[in-house]
């Protein structure tokens, strides 16, 4: 089975209350690419119609364990795992109990018996005769997924007397693709859903996914309201227990000081267009917990405009794009002044450090002195377009910039849509930062 590309983006939002009150500047990244790479061979001389044989029974394991987590079969899903691996049994069996509150309308998976991991003489000894292809797991939530999400599962099958077990879940942490986690491999998931969202959550974290549940649910309209109806308008929030948790379900997301939360998705590439699947919004509830109520109304709505106008997204719109139309809609009839919405911006202009030109992809990483400007500064060319050619032709110039299929899709939006260039509109923008912030 050939699988197709997957691009992850991540969407990041920090937003650190001022006096617990109002929200910095919204900060915000798109993550790097999560292309799937070529595996090595196995190195073994198994013979054509053996490895068929071990691809169907391998297959026929996981419909098993997928048909065990559907129907609730804690014996059917325990039946399948290697008995000897005593320790790997009981996170399996404290999994499966976390699963118990969650509703899926799908869970399967997929194997791609084509690509799998080198055999070394270490885990030869240690697991027998074992194999280890790619595998993807496709779940979803009833009422919320509209396409199932894919997943990474770093399975490494071993056989015993003729039957093929799952023995381990976590051989190729450094070297190959890490099974991807869920908040169901931490610990129990409590499920609180709202008019429309929903929010998976420790029981300890109860307050929280109700404090965030309630926001959300205030921004899907809001969100709609600007982007109109043409998405979902369903949201899954998930609120891990700690920032250490966040990176664990966000494993690329680097440094969480600063961050809010996180809107991430998977994006699959099939040569038939755009898909994102998989759209969660990851609260980060310490820094969340700290939020007034205006900086936990323009974290979420950020995130959740990500969410609306993900599929939108396409890969040729700039990342300044991106972010400047959430925090347009996020920051949207808040009335925060320039003052605290553009703070860090107006410091460096007013220090000497105007900006030359939008801000390029590459500054858009977390860890960067100059990354509230920058999102600042989207945040403002995106407000700047909205009051010079007005809203409707701005989330038209978006669109047309997301279906845009070659490198200069942009040029051509630009000219089609707001009869200008993009040098000219950097012109502009430049110039109405000079007059609001110096």
């Amino acid at each position: 089975m050939r699988f197709p590309l997957r691009r992850a983006e991540r969407a990041v939002a920090a937003a650190i209350a001022l006096q617990l009150l109002v929200a910095l500047p919204v900060v915000a990244a798109r993550g790097s690419d999560d292309s799937r790479p070529s595996s090595p061979g196995s190195g073994t001389n198994a013979a054509p119609a053996r490895d068929a044989d071990r691809t169907a029974a391998v297959e026929a394991l996981l419909k098993r364990r997928a048909d065990a987590v559907l129907h609730r079969n804690k014996g059917a899903f325990l039946a399948d795992l290697d008995p000897t691996q005593s320790r790997f049994l009981l996170k399996q069996a404290a999994q499966f109990e976390h699963l118990r509150s969650v509703r899926f309308s799908g869970w399967s998976y997929a194997v791609d018996a084509s690509s799998e991991q080198e055999h070394t003489p270490a885990l030869d000894a240690a697991r027998g005769t074992w194999w280890a292809p790619d595998i993807e797991l496709h779940y979803s939530l009833a009422g919320f997924d509209t396409s199932p999400t894919e997943e990474d599962q770093g399975f490494t099958f071993t056989q015993r007397d003729g039957r093929w077990y799952i023995a381990a879940d976590a051989d190729f942490l450094k070297t190959g693709r890490p099974t991807q986690r869920d908040l169901w491999d931490t610990g129990d998931v409590q499920v609180t859903k709202g008019t429309s969202c929903l929010a998976l959550a420790h029981p300890g974290g109860a307050g929280m996914a109700a404090l965030a549940l309630h926001e959300c649910d205030l921004s899907v309209p809001r969100v709609t309201a600007v982007w109109g109806t043409g998405w979902s308008r369903k949201v899954v929030l998930v609120i891990p227990d700690t920032p250490a948790e966040l990176q664990t379900l966000v494993p690329d997301i680097g440094d969480v000081s600063n961050i809010a939360a996180v809107a991430t998705a998977a994006l699959v590439d099939q040569q038939h267009g755009y898909h994102p699947v998989g759209d969660r919004v990851v609260v980060n509830p310490d820094n969340f917990r700290d939020l007034g109520p205006i900086g936990r109304r323009v974290v979420l709505t950020h995130e959740v405009t990500h969410v609306a106008s993900r599929a939108a997204t396409g890969p040729e719109i700039p990342t300044w794009f991106v972010e400047g139309i959430a925090d347009y809609v996020g920051f949207l009839h808040t009335d925060i002044p320039l003052s605290l919405s553009a703070l860090e911006l107006r410091k460096a202009i007013r220090a000497g450090h105007v900006p030359t030109h939008l801000p390029d992809d590459a500054v858009f990483k977390g860890g960067r002195a100059d990354l509230a400007a920058s999102y600042e500064q989207s945040w403002l060319a995106v407000r700047l377009m909205v009051r010079t050619y007005g809203q409707a032709r701005m989330l038209e110039l978006y669109r047309d910039i997301g279906d845009g299929t070659s490198s200069g899709a942009i040029d051509v939006a630009f000219a089609k849509d707001l009869h200008t260039s993009v040098d000219a509109f950097t012109r502009a923008s430049i110039a109405d930062l000079k007059r609001q912030l110096s």
